[in-house]
């Protein structure tokens, strides 16, 4: 059995260019893709060298035990999740050309049994193929994980980005500045307006925040509650702050829920609030 598997094993590594060249029929043009058939010459072969890789590495799992072949499957599907990821190849398609590597792979171990001298059985044909369903399994498994990975690691980094660019202050003036919030206001984005308004008041050395809500359609008794925390949090480091813009729809529904904004100083308008500090600016000239 020893023998017959280290002839299969060389079998597959001399056909490595001629293997490549099959899977490559697969593909068809998408444009973006790593596998499209119009990728950059240098991505196309990038992509027959990963894939020769690949066949190498599945060839070799047929001599290893499950061990050996799972820390030199490792490293592969880190670095090729990385690849197809900062590309525009979805997991669709690698799950799709991973089954044509599987069906080649099969057509060629078929081809092996009938072209050798050696005595192939049924039952050698069946242990081939569980010892590379166990490679491809271990392989969907961990390409996949890193993968998705990469991708949630991303879209984390740009909802932090997009954050803190939906609560930046402006400075009007030296001690003024402007909090514009637009748009909805859910418990992760409530949190991140509050730290970083804080952190940026700080770092601006403002004394006045205008808060500005003209941009939100919606004010629940949560949204109410972190809009009064970053007012007390505020007052705290030395920030005087007074809200405006808030829109008819959402006054009429702040009182429905009974949400008292007494206690806050308020503005029907950012024109007007503007207008207001310009008068007690030119007083204390």
């Amino acid at each position: 059995m020893k023998t017959k598997t280290e002839e299969l094993y060389h079998f597959l590594i001399d056909n490595i260019p001629s293997f490549t060249e099959d899977w490559l029929q697969f593909q068809e043009i998408k444009t973006g893709s790593h596998y499209s058939l119009d990728a950059p010459p240098e991505v196309l072969g990038k992509i027959k060298e990963q894939n020769g890789k690949y066949v190498r590495l599945v060839a070799e799992s047929l001599l290893q035990n499950e061990e050996e072949m799972k820390k030199s499957i490792a490293d592969w599907t880190s670095q090729t999740a990385s690849d197809r990821a900062n590309s525009d190849t979805s997991l669709t398609e690698v799950t799709r050309n991973g089954g044509y590597f599987r069906t080649i792979l099969i057509d060629y171990i078929e081809r092996f049994a009938t072209q050798t001298e050696l005595d192939v059985s049924i039952g050698d044909l069946f242990h081939w193929v569980k010892k590379i369903n166990t490679t491809f399994d271990y392989v969907m498994e961990t390409f996949t994980d890193n993968f998705l990975k990469i991708l949630l690691s991303r879209l984390s980094s740009q909802s932090m980005l997009i954050n803190e660019l939906s609560a930046p202050v402006i400075t009007l003036t030296e001690d003024v500045g402007l909090l514009p919030i637009i748009g909805d206001i859910d418990t992760s984005r409530a949190k991140s307006i509050l730290e970083t308004t804080l952190q940026q008041a700080a770092d601006s050395g403002v004394s006045y925040l205008i808060i500005d809500l003209s941009g939100v359609v919606m004010v629940d008794t949560m949204v109410a509650h972190q809009i009064f925390q970053l007012i007390e949090s505020l007052k705290l480091i030395g920030v005087e702050t007074a809200l405006t813009g808030i829109r008819p729809e959402v006054a009429m529904t702040a009182v429905q829920l009974g949400i008292d904004f007494s206690e806050i100083k308020t503005e029907s308008s950012l024109e007007r609030v503007i207008l207001t500090l310009a008068k007690k600016l030119e007083k204390n000239l």
